[in-house]
């Protein structure tokens, strides 16, 4: 899919319960910070995300607080192709609860990562394409553009981009 589409579906945190196997909801608190509810093995276990830096259609690094542990990811969008987009995956997890450490011990969280990357790769790929993904942009944590603004400046440069091209087809008098 064109990168533009695969990033705006990874920043919509709330439908990831729609393709994962253990995420149970997610509640985008403001554009910095979300809850999310994962169900791990019997139990559910909830944290709280924080965006830390976010760049349209190239980056998301974030950070996750929990009782049971905290993580610290980076996800990458490398266009390839006008279709074909690269997604680079990058999460680092310390478990603090004997469950989790149990688990660590057996790599089960990375193949559930994997697993779940894999579903957003068919779930991308297999969806309407008229997503709209949240288009703001975030620097150490700290919210430098906002979503409306992203949306405006794009539609700025669009018409821009337009008038050019008219300006090129016109015939010199």
């Amino acid at each position: 899919v064109p990168i533009r589409v695969a990033y705006n579906y990874w920043t919509q945190y709330e439908e990831f319960s729609d393709f994962t196997k253990g995420v149970r909801s997610v509640s985008r608190n403001d554009e910095t910070a979300s809850d999310w509810k994962v169900k791990v093995g019997p139990s559910t276990r909830g944290w709280k995300a924080t965006v830390q830096e976010q760049v349209p259609d190239e980056r998301i690094v974030w950070s996750t607080e929990g009782a049971k542990g905290t993580t610290h990811g980076c996800v990458s969008f490398h266009e390839l192709t006008p279709d074909l987009t690269r997604i680079v995956l990058v999460v680092e997890y310390y478990p603090s609860g004997f469950f989790e450490k149990t688990g660590n011990l057996w790599r089960a969280q990375g193949r559930r990562l994997r697993l779940d990357f894999k579903n957003f790769q068919r779930y991308v790929t297999f969806a309407d394409e008229d997503v709209e993904g949240w288009r703001g942009e975030i620097r150490d944590g700290e919210v430098v553009r906002s979503h409306e603004e992203a949306l405006e400046e794009e539609e700025a440069a669009g018409e821009e981009e337009e008038q050019e091209e008219y300006d090129e087809e016109a015939p010199e008098g």
